[in-house]
């Protein structure tokens, strides 16, 4: 018995005695993409089987660190996008490795990007009205003609609209088309269309990214009143040479990019698109079968690595469009544009970047009707040098620098080009201006629940001689007949000066791990305004610079929204408000001669504007199944104080601007099946253009004439359209690079007419309207792309 029971004392006295806590290891790597060999940030690192539990998420460059006891272990790779990995892992010695790369998942390898942006960016930045398209997605995108387009893309996201199907350039919370900053690697592109605005010149192979600011614009950028739209091309490969290709209804295309040097230090990008509208013009009933097209576009970069944290790159592109209306007139348009910069990490907090552009819009109409042949052409050219220095701690990311502007235009000349016209020649004086700008601006987050970003612009712009500036007498409505006296200026002397501050300021308030509040504020000048006398962008526009008596424009937007991720980011839902107030915008007084008017200015009135609105957005962002719905209500509204009843328009009452469209809803979305299959869908709806009916007629000499009175007091028929699009992806297993892609869309399901305008004609003694539609039909489409 008492060997029993001081047993049973010796196993009670063990159980009841202090035990030395189980030492515990570190297990540690970096988790790669399989096939790029870049980081897959936020990858989950989970411990399945073995003697602990656990767990963590990778940091945005791939690292990732668990402490487990000694012992084996079944420890879980997984990422969004990605297949599964697991690994059995001992755990011996102090600090075990483990680097482990992750394979993508076909059906969701297009989701598998490193953008530098977190997953719950859409809460956490600084950042609002911001829209950021994934390049990769854009194929599964039902457009017309089956042509991948990055402004089409744009136009499904709440409050960017255009002017009508077809029409070129866009309009961003109630901004005219002329009031978008578009740059590509920096350098402004003044026309962004191919085919009188079918399609957007941008070819989306070429582009890595893709940023449009409609408020809360950086105080590094200024010069429009809308937005911001920044497109930067690919860098090229350092690892292998790749191409990628595709041929379409409308056009063909290749890109290649790689490594140009064995040390793999210099790289290129060259590639290009043509286009053959012909063949589809030719299916078309009299007269359209008639017209002629062409364009083609063609991009490259080389970049060169000169050392750690230090690059040089060279970006050029160029475009080119023809469009022939039969035995008429031939249009013609082009853009040349170039950028050299110098990237220089100075320390691991300082970064430098030095750039100079250089970007060349040319505009020509040949008149090819018989005793009438003539070329009349205009230009704008703009050459900017900039350097901007950011440094960023723990709290502050503080950026300055400026930057120089010099505007070069030919606003027009028309010459004969036949022996027997009747043509003159005339060539209006060119204009010339100097632009000198600053700026600083500090993003601080002095909790973690608060980032504030302020910043403030300086711009200093002056328009320079040779050129000449009207007197108009005091007290009178400003016509030809009006002008008291001509002064002119030489070479370099200023006809005036313009500027001023530009303040910029956006604010952060957390409320929630997953909800934020944020607030922003922006002030913008516009030196550049676009004469047009079309609904939308057209190449016979041109453009003119501020002058003593064409002030620039002045903008101020305030804008409030409410942020919020649901289900671990995999849902981005945002509510926002906007008001803007615009001064000093560019009306036209009615019967207005644009073209070739060497007293232009006469017939230029100042108006000023405000355009307000709510844009809703609930996007999916992760799964099989993601898309988009968007719902803006704005409202934007003109008017042109005058005392003088010669200028003013709807007897000085305010009136809807010609992009003013109250109730814009989208609805996209990508649905990923087995075996490469994705189905594409797109709904847009929005409410007609504003236009002018007449509201009656008169005789003048005989003669039946309408009488307009109201300016955009009617509107086209509302606007809705449905798209479908199948895409199938050759990839058998990720890391294929040899894979083709067939995509086959159709775009206008239902086959509406929506009406781009409505005009109207005399028969005998009634008025007849009549309905012009750019597709009144549904547009199949195919094409096939190749990766190499």
């Amino acid at each position: 018995m008492k060997p029993i029971l001081l047993y049973t004392l010796l196993i009670i006295c063990t159980l009841s005695t202090p035990t030395h806590a189980q030492p515990r290891y570190v297990l540690r790597g970096v988790i790669t993409d399989a096939i790029t060999g870049k980081p897959v940030a936020g990858a989950s690192v989970a411990v399945r089987r073995g003697a602990g539990r656990g767990g963590t998420r990778a940091d945005s460059l791939g690292r990732y660190r668990l402490s487990l006891p000694a012992g084996f272990f079944s420890v879980a790779y997984t990422s969004v996008g990605y297949n599964p990995r697991v690994r059995e892992v001992s755990i011996e010695q102090d600090e075990t490795v483990e680097n482990v790369d992750l394979k993508p998942d076909i059906r969701q390898m297009d989701e598998v990007t490193v953008t530098g942006r977190a997953p719950d960016a859409n809460v956490s930045a600084a950042q609002m009205s911001v829209v950021r398209l994934d390049m990769k997605t854009l194929k599964n995108i039902p457009v017309v003609f089956g042509e991948v387009d990055v402004l089409k893309a744009l136009m499904l996201q709440p409050g960017i609209t255009s002017a009508g199907e077809g029409a070129a350039g866009f309009n961003v919370r109630g901004g005219a088309a002329d009031q978008n900053l578009v740059l590509l690697d920096g350098a402004p592109i003044f026309n962004t269309s191919h085919l009188l605005g079918l399609l957007s010149n941008l070819n989306a192979d070429a582009i890595q990214d893709v940023t449009l600011y409609k408020g809360g614009i950086p105080a590094s950028y200024g010069g429009r009143l809308s937005s911001l739209l920044i497109l930067n091309t690919k860098p090229g490969n350092s690892e292998r040479i790749e191409a990628t290709g595709g041929i379409g209804l409308l056009t063909s295309r290749l890109l290649a990019n790689g490594p140009l040097t064995r040390n793999r230090k210099l790289t290129f990008v060259a590639g290009g698109r043509i286009a053959y509208p012909n063949v589809l013009l030719r299916q078309f009933p009299e007269p359209t079968r008639k017209n002629r097209a062409f364009f083609y576009d063609l991009n490259g970069r080389l970049t060169y690595r000169l050392g750690a944290g230090s690059q040089l790159s060279l970006t050029a592109y160029h475009a080119y469009d023809n469009f022939k209306f039969p035995q008429d007139t031939l249009f013609g348009w082009q853009s040349t544009l170039a950028t050299l910069r110098w990237s220089q990490r100075l320390t691991d907090q300082l970064n430098l970047n030095v750039t100079a552009t250089h970007s060349d819009y040319r505009f020509f109409l040949d008149g090819l009707t018989p005793q009438n042949t003539y070329r009349f052409q205009s230009d704008v050219r703009q050459q900017d040098v900039r350097a901007d220095w950011i440094w960023a701690t723990k709290r502050h990311r503080l950026e300055w620098g400026g930057g120089f502007t010099r505007y070069q235009l030919g606003p027009g000349a028309i010459r004969p080009t036949g022996s027997d016209t009747n043509i003159n020649p005339q060539t209006l004086p060119t204009e010339q201006a100097v632009e000198w700008a600053g700026y600083v601006s500090d993003e601080w987050t002095p909790v973690p629940w608060l980032t504030v970003q302020a910043g403030i612009r300086w711009v200093s712009f002056t328009n320079q001689g040779p050129g000449v500036s009207y007197q108009f007498a005091e007290g009178q409505a400003r016509t030809p007949q009006s002008i008291t006296d001509t002064l002119r200026f030489g070479a370099g002397q200023p006809l005036v000066r313009y500027g001023g501050p530009e303040p910029r300021l956006i604010a952060r308030v957390k409320l929630a791990a997953n909800t934020s509040l944020k607030m922003s504020y922006n002030r913008t000048r516009q030196f550049l305004q676009l004469i047009s006398n079309t609904t939308s962008i057209s190449p016979a526009d041109f453009w003119k610079l501020s002058n003593p008596n064409v002030p620039p424009q002045v903008g101020d937007q305030v804008a409030v929204g409410v942020f919020q991720n649901l289900r671990n980011n995999e849902y981005e839902v945002s509510v926002e408000v906007y008001q803007k107030r615009l001064t000093d915008l560019v009306e036209y007084r009615n019967g207005a001669t644009l073209l070739l008017n060497p007293t232009l200015d006469a017939d230029l009135l100042r108006a000023t504007g405000r355009a307000y609105g709510m844009e809703v957005s609930v996007q999916k962002t992760k799964g099989l199944l993601t898309g988009l719905l968007a719902y803006t209500y704005s409202r934007t509204l003109a008017r042109v104080n005058t005392t003088f009843a010669l200028d003013q328009i709807n007897r000085g009452n305010e009136y809807p601007a010609t992009f003013d469209r109250p109730h814009n809803l989208s609805l996209s979305s990508q649905w990923k099946w087995k075996r490469g299959w994705t189905f594409g869908t797109n709904f847009v709806y929005t409410s007609g253009r504003p236009t002018t009916y007449p509201d009656g007629t008169y005789r003048l000499n005989g003669v039946a004439v309408f009488d307009f009175s109201q300016r955009n007091a009617d509107r086209l028929p509302d606007y809705h359209r449905l798209d479908v699009s199948f895409t199938k992806d050759g990839r058998r297993e990720p890391g294929q690079r040899r894979y083709a892609n067939w995509s086959v869309s159709f775009y206008n399901v239902y086959a509406r007419r929506n009406a781009y305008s409505v005009y109207f004609q005399r028969f005998n003694t009634t008025t007849r309207s009549y309905q012009l539609s750019v597709f009144g039909t549904i547009i199949p489409s195919i094409s096939w792309n190749y990766n190499y």
